[in-house]
Order: structure tokens, then sequence, then C-alpha cells
């Protein structure tokens, strides 16, 4: 049962574990404390949010911004916060430590510290991680929302699953585990509503089969839409190692990640590939998964239909 609930964590990327700090410029790890947050000196950088749910190209998003001139990546460290640390939610036994200084406020801190020589500040993370918890968001952030048809995320993550053992039934009573609300597109809804009356103006939301599309349009609109000039290193970058993942992320993420290659395809990708999306099959998904999909579907079509179009 417990092994069960750690595959839970991983399919739904609440399991996290203890912070490292993998700086672009040093790959040298240091541990996450409020003192070299202190220690950074006023900038004027960029910083872009980018709230997604689970298997929509996020992390291929990452791999996209990830050069986009000097840029500091934080990836997915609310996520981290929500599932080991001091305020996580889902209190099951895990073969990691608990982090006590694992807090939202410490995650908050580090995104709205100065970064003096970086043009960007790049967040990627789970809606679902900051619910409830919004007066933890930073200050200072564009936000933009990547999503996917949940036919298509459930048929990725199932396959995920089946990889470290998991059935169609358990990948579902995980994902109920979690908090899910339509597994994770309620939590995008119900984010972008608090963010469009907190800063007056309504994020932007990419649809992942209008990026696939059409990568240079669709990204051109995307950083015209966030006041970010568009760069051609956007369409094309350099596989990452697993090993060499230079952004603040976390340990155990990580390890978790390379069981279960979450990551795989994106860190070894070298740049948007212009294709027609094939929709899924799910013609042969038990009713279990089906259901999933379900709930997932009035959310994702609320925000389908306020998506960054691409013939705007």
């Amino acid at each position: 049962m417990v092994c069960t609930c750690i595959l839970a964590l991983v399919v739904c990327t609440c399991a996290s574990g203890m912070f490292v700090s993998r700086l672009n410029h040093d790959p040298a790890v240091c541990s996450f404390d409020l003192v070299c947050v202190a220690e950074m000196a006023d900038s004027k950088s960029k910083r872009l949010a980018l709230w997604s749910s689970l298997r929509c190209l996020s992390t291929t998003m990452v791999m996209s911004f990830g050069i986009y001139g000097n840029v500091e990546v934080v990836n997915e460290l609310y996520s981290g916060a929500d599932g080991l640390g001091p305020e996580r939610r889902v209190k099951i036994p895990l073969p990691f430590p608990v982090e006590d200084d694992m807090s939202f406020g410490e995650v908050k801190a580090l995104l709205e510290a100065d970064y003096p020589t970086r043009d960007l500040v790049f967040l990627k993370d789970h809606a679902i991680a900051v619910s409830g918890k919004y007066d933890q968001l930073p200050e200072g952030f564009s936000h933009a929302f990547l999503i996917r048809n949940p036919e298509k995320t459930v048929s990725s993550g199932i396959k995920l699953t089946e990889k470290v053992g998991f059935t169609a039934e358990q990948y579902a009573q995980m994902a109920r585990l979690t908090g899910m609300k339509g597994f994770g597109f309620g939590n995008l809804v119900d984010l972008v509503d608090h963010l469009e009356s907190w800063l007056g103006k309504p994020p932007v939301i990419l649809d992942a089969d209008d990026l696939q599309r059409d990568p240079e349009k669709m990204l051109r609109a995307f950083c015209q839409a966030l006041d970010l000039p568009f760069r051609e290193s956007l369409l094309k970058w350099d596989a990452i190692k697993d090993t060499e993942i230079p952004w603040h992320t976390s340990k155990s993420m990580l390890a978790i990640h390379r069981g279960n290659g979450a990551y795989e395809n994106a860190l070894k990708s070298t740049g948007w590939v212009q294709s027609e999306p094939k929709p899924a099959d799910i013609s042969g998904f038990p009713k279990v998964l089906l259901d999933i999909i379900e709930e997932a579907r009035p959310f994702y079509e609320i925000l389908h239909a306020r998506r960054l179009k691409p013939d705007n």
C-alpha cells in the first residue's frame, strides 16, 4: 500500500522531495534558503508563470523558454511544497523526509527575489499545487496557461503509470486522492478566475494542439500577448541530460521522473516539430478512465474557448 501511494504521487507530480537550487550559470547544487534570496540585488527581469496540468507538454515549454537569453527557471517548486513541505496536503507514508523548511512562503520569496543578470524568471507549475494558497502567489508576474485535450493527457498519463505497474483503476484512484478537480482542469479554471480578478486582465491561454500545429505562429502570438520579444531560440534548443538539469527543482522529483520517464521526451527534444496533432485513441479505455476524461472535459472546454486562437 505504501508503494502504491508513492507511485500515485509520482503520477500526479505531487510527491516532491528535497529542494536543490541549480542555477543556469552554476551547475553546482546549493541549498535553498532565504539567505541566498536576501543577497540578490535589484533587477528588472521579466517574470512569467506558466500554469498547467498533467501531461500537457509543459516541460517542453520549459525547454523552449529555458534558453530565452539568461533565464532563471523554477520548475514545480509549489508542487514540491504541496507534496513534501510542512503544509503538504496528501499525508501518506513516503520514502522521503518531510522538509520542514520547504514552505509555500519560501517558494514565493525565491520567485520574488531579484536576479540582476537574468532577462526572464520563468516558473512552470501545476494549478492544483496552489489551490487554496493563492495568497502565496508571487507578485510581479505575468501568468499564462498551457492546456491540452484531456483525452490526450489521460492517455499519456496511463502510459506512464503502466511503466510502473499501475492499473487504470489505481491511476484513477490516486488521481482522486490528490484532490484534483476535474483532473486538474477545474483547478486551472479556478486559478484563471482568481488571476483575472486579482490582476484585472485575462491570463493568456495556449492549447498544446495549436502549438504543435504551428509552433512559430503560436509562440509569436504568445510572446506578443505577454509583451515578450519573440526569439528564434524558442523553436530550437539543445537536449539536456537528466543529471544536468539547470533549473530550480526538486531532487526527489527528478529521481521519480527518471524512473517513470515523465520528463524523458522533453529533455531529449531539440525543438518544436510542426505537425498535425492526432486524436488520442481511447476506444479501449475502461469506464474509470472515460469518467476522468468526462469530469475534465467541461473545464477544458471553458479554457479552450478562451485560448489564444491561431487566427488572432
